[in-house]
């Protein structure tokens, strides 16, 4: 009857794995972001010698390691001889930050001028939308994917010279870029799956200014020194989670 078609229907959606799932996350996050100045305005009446010790020294290179956890909800379909294709949307949340402070440090052609730049790189938040596609073999399913993403991070720069100069960045900013990775899940009868997967992510970059602190040294409107930054960011996941089944 009608009931047994039902029930039939059911049982070779679970055994071929198609079906739409949610599911958790934790692991561990190694996210890298390098930062490249360029100076300009009144930048141009200084030696070339000082504009390349503020473009070294200025930058900065974050490295922020520390777990990660979050959710997804995605569907799988069975494409047929074990394949398997998905739709999987994701969000994880990241810990950790990063500060540096350097200096003061007296500048080659001006030993008596010197710098100090504090820089901080702290990522809040990732999410993507990424395909899948895998081989089942049984209640195991291997699957690679990609797509795209975006991650929200903070973004600190505070300058200082003995000189009274004194410029500041404080940006929340998006970056957004390409995801790929791949995993191993395995199923537990009909309903729960345990998944195993890394991601690598370029989440491409950002470009900002540093702005005047108030009673900053060689100051509008009289001068304008101008320093400008792009920042990347660079992401490798390893989670650990366990899907729901409906």
């Amino acid at each position: 009857g009608a009931g047994d078609i039902a029930t039939r229907a059911l049982g070779e959606d679970e055994a071929d794995g198609s079906g739409a799932y949610v599911g958790a996350t934790v692991g561990y996050t190694d996210a890298k972001s390098d930062q490249r100045v360029v100076v300009g305005g009144s930048w141009a009446s200084e030696s070339q010698a000082l504009r390349d010790h503020v473009t070294a020294f200025y930058p900065s290179q974050s490295k922020v390691q520390d777990v990660n956890f979050g959710g997804q909800i995605g569907y799988n379909m069975a494409a047929g001889g074990g394949l398997v294709v998905g739709l999987e949307g994701d969000v994880s949340v990241l810990s950790g930050k990063e500060s540096a402070t350097r200096g003061p440090t007296p500048t080659t052609p001006f030993p008596a001028l010197s710098y100090t730049v504090t820089n901080t790189f702290d990522p809040k938040v990732s999410y993507s939308l990424r395909a899948k596609a895998g081989f089942a073999a049984g209640n195991t399913l291997f699957y690679a994917t990609g797509g795209w993403g975006w991650a929200n991070a903070d973004i600190a720069v505070d300058i200082s010279s003995n000189g009274g100069y004194h410029k500041i960045v404080n940006r929340s900013e998006t970056f957004n870029g390409f995801e790929i990775g791949g995993g191993i899940e395995h199923r537990f009868g009909s309903s729960v799956s345990l998944k195993l997967e890394y991601i690598y992510t370029d989440k491409g970059d950002v470009t900002f200014d540093a702005d005047y602190a108030a009673g900053s040294a060689f100051a509008p409107p009289a001068l304008n020194y101008t320093e400008t930054f792009t920042q990347d960011f660079r992401m490798h996941q390893v989670r650990l989670g366990v899907n729901f089944h409906f």
